[in-house]
């Protein structure tokens, strides 16, 4: 017999017992290649079966909970064994399309195949045993459909061995794990002889990869892998349930590779969206046009929080960076309970279109719409599709619209938009004065000319108060001044306030409420309805920057009289949120929207609702502070801070950083898990050792050390 003969009778054998005839391991290493070997003509479309395994459908591994059922184990064997049947069968295949292949590589295949013919052997067995019988259930020919093309020898040891059997290693480890808590050591012991075995097949596929590969000096296999993965494939077909460092090893991977693979994301199948960090949007859109020059602290602050979408983003995303995370931070994360998206650099030459892989995407989501969005996302417009709970269909609209400027979504990044909103929505419900207070209080003037803005701030110091003046366009308390005095006007804060009006066209002015919180309510503006997330507490800093937000459906952070008077004025809250929803909706929005409340206590004692101190479009910190509260245990109150690193310094007499405050604060506060949810302590949510200008913390409550920043 020769291996062609072998692999003939595997490949189109048309019964199970043709598909497992093998002769003994003596026989087997002896086979020796036809001296007249050629390529295989033709592949099949599909490989020759009994017809009760060649119907091919999709079907479900059974739930953890069912196990301790006879048939659930049998159908979890059913789904190995499919997974048997195919790998044969491809490496059949491979054996007869590439006779020129090394005779050893060819042997090393041979004895894989027999392996996995065992394999199949035992599987078969048990289901009986349990009640399964093979084809009781839909077989899946995803490995075929993929892989039967391959072009060389090492395109099926990257996808075969490094990608699919490498996979299995964590799937037959974690069933094994799984059902001997049933009881059932015989089932057990089958998946662990598996695990064993399959170690070896990935060890003769790493083998053979670090030959074969060729790539720039000092490439690592984790990049060489990453290169020579076709697409739609992506790494993360190479992890099943469960990660296995251990048996990764011992098929001969690279810690380098291992601790990559355990990190990394990416699409199974569902379209990915990409999620960009752009927080410059308001800035954009009031210079006109991208090309917004931060200065080098904004620049830094970017820095610290360009991976903020991840927390927003599910698995199967990508993540628009300039520089991924460090391995070792977004492991600490996966540890904690986190699902971790792809990460993408958008740094050198090579566009963005050839960066991503996936030939769909379900949705882009920049962080706000805005020139520079468009500009980056436009060349991807046609691979948008219409996915279920994705905005695909939506963007695709708005990209065909050419520029930002002719989408009209600018007007509504702006704050005379809002102020103009709020005053013709408290005109028409007078009823809301009891939780809101007179209109006059709450509502501002939009100002399009400096003699209207200095009669306003006339008045308001005249009634004994404070002006607030703020520019249309401006983000993180930016482009917010406070006047004081009739004088100031005449001084920096005047030329502030006169070239804002010049460059805007407008300045908001208000009076200066006696807040005593600030409130988020986030909301999703759909294409039929208008979702209404909860509200949270959130703190702002002396400049009116955002330094975090309570966390807990309890509205941690507010006493007793507070909380009875939020509950009391929230069904009017609501209501306008969900008429500013569909106001934003009617002019061509759909997304997620921010807004900012504040409670203030008027002249009587009483407390009031400012409903709306400021809209924001796009995504917020206090909806990233929403998917976080997700990652606390049931019941638990929590914080998501913001800690300035000037200030840590300070605190330390200028010797301590964001790192060392942060070894002294998981120290204290240790975490603790509950079902991959914290339970105690604290969690870093961006990477300590990089943190430039701000250090984010998610922390249970009481945690006075981190509450003293805010």
């Amino acid at each position: 017999m020769t291996l062609e003969e072998f692999a003939r009778a595997v490949l189109f054998g048309t019964t199970l017992d043709d598909k497992l005839a093998c002769p003994d391991l003596a026989t087997l290493a002896a086979l020796a290649p036809s001296p007249d070997a050629k390529p295989l003509a033709e592949i099949p479309r599909q490989p020759p079966r009994p017809e009760r395994l060649a119907s091919f459908g999709k079907s479900e591994f059974p739930r953890l909970e069912l196990l301790r059922d006879d048939r659930a184990r049998g159908e979890v064997l059913h789904f190995f064994a499919n997974h048997e049947l195919l790998a044969l069968e491809l490496m059949a295949l491979v054996l007869l399309r590439f006779p020129e292949a090394p005779h050893a590589f060819r042997l090393g295949l041979a004895r894989t195949i027999a392996e996995e013919q065992s394999h199949l052997r035992l599987y078969l067995e048990r289901m009986r045993e349990l009640g399964v019988d093979f084809g009781d259930l839909p077989l899946s020919d995803y490995f075929w459909k993929t892989m039967s093309a391959v072009r060389t020898p090492l395109d099926f040891v990257v996808q075969m061995s490094l990608t699919f059997e490498q996979a299995n290693l964590d799937f037959s480890l974690f069933f094994r794990d799984e059902i001997a808590k049933t009881g059932d050591a015989k089932t057990a012991a089958v998946l662990d002889r598996v695990y064993r075995e399959e170690i070896g097949h990935v060890k003769h596929g790493v083998a053979w990869f670090n030959r074969w590969r060729e790539g720039a000096p000092g490439e690592s296999d984790w990049e060489a892998y990453r290169r020579l993965l076709p697409p739609p494939l992506t790494p993360r077909r190479a992890k099943g349930f469960g990660f296995t460092v251990e048996g990764r090893r011992e098929a001969g991977l690279s810690e380098t590779f291992i601790e990559e693979l355990k990190i990394c994301s990416g699409s199974k199948g569902r379209p990915p969206e990409l999620w960009l960090y752009n927080p410059y949007c308001e800035a954009e859109i009031a210079r006109g046009g991208s090309g917004f020059s931060p200065t080098g602290g904004s620049r830094r602050l970017t820095a610290d929080l360009e991976h903020v979408p991840m927390f927003l983003a599910l698995e199967e995303d990508a993540v628009l960076v300039s520089e991924r995370p460090s391995a070792k931070w977004l492991g600490g994360l996966q540890d904690a309970g986190f699902a971790l998206p792809e990460f993408v650099e958008t740094s050198g030459a090579e566009p963005l279109a050839k960066k991503i892989t996936s030939p769909r995407l379900g949705g882009l989501e920049p962080w706000g719409w805005s020139p520079s969005a468009f500009d980056v996302f436009s060349p991807l417009r046609e691979r948008l599709t219409d996915a279920s709970g994705a905005n695909g269909a939506w963007a695709r609209r708005l990209l065909e619209r050419g520029d930002f400027e002719t989408s009209g979504l600018g007007k509504l990044f702006s704050k005379a938009w809002s102020a103009r909103f709020l005053a013709d929505w408290l005109a028409t419900h007078p009823e809301t004065r009891h939780s809101f207070g007179e209109a006059s209080d709450v509502t501002a003037l939009v100002a399009t000319s400096w003699d209207e803005a200095s009669r306003r701030v006339a008045e308001l110091l005249a009634g004994g108060g404070t002006a607030m003046l703020k520019a249309p366009f401006g983000t993180s308390g930016l482009g917010v001044r406070e006047a004081r005095k009739q004088e100031e006007l005449d001084g920096p804060l005047g030329g502030w306030a006169r070239n804002t009006l010049e460059a805007q066209g407008a300045l908001v002015v208000e009076r200066r409420l006696a807040k005593t919180a600030d409130l988020s309510l986030q909301l999703v503006v759909e294409n039929d309805r208008v979702r209404l997330l909860e509200a949270r507490r959130f703190v702002t800093g002396s400049r009116h920057e955002y330094r975090g937000t309570y966390l807990g459906k309890k509205l941690s952070g507010l006493d007793a009289d507070h909380l009875r008077f939020v509950h009391s004025a929230c069904p009017a809250w609501q209501e306008l949120a969900r008429d500013l929803g569909a106001r934003l909706r009617g002019d061509g929005y759909e997304g997620p929207a921010g807004i900012d409340a504040l409670v203030w206590r008027a002249d009587d004692g009483s407390l009031k609702l400012k409903p709306l101190v400021e809209l924001n479009p796009r995504w917020t910190m206090g909806r990233v502070a929403l998917a976080l509260e997700e990652h606390l245990a049931p019941g638990v109150a929590g914080l998501w801070a913001f800690v300035p690193v000037r200030e840590i310094k300070a605190r330390g007499k200028g010797h301590d950083g964001a790192e060392a405050f942060a070894r002294k604060l998981a120290t204290r506060y240790p975490p603790k898990l509950a079902s991959g949810r914290l339970e105690s302590g604290v969690l870093f949510t961006n990477d300590p050792l990089s943190a430039r200008e701000t250090l984010t913390v998610l922390a249970t409550l009481p945690n006075p050390e981190l509450e003293t920043f805010l």
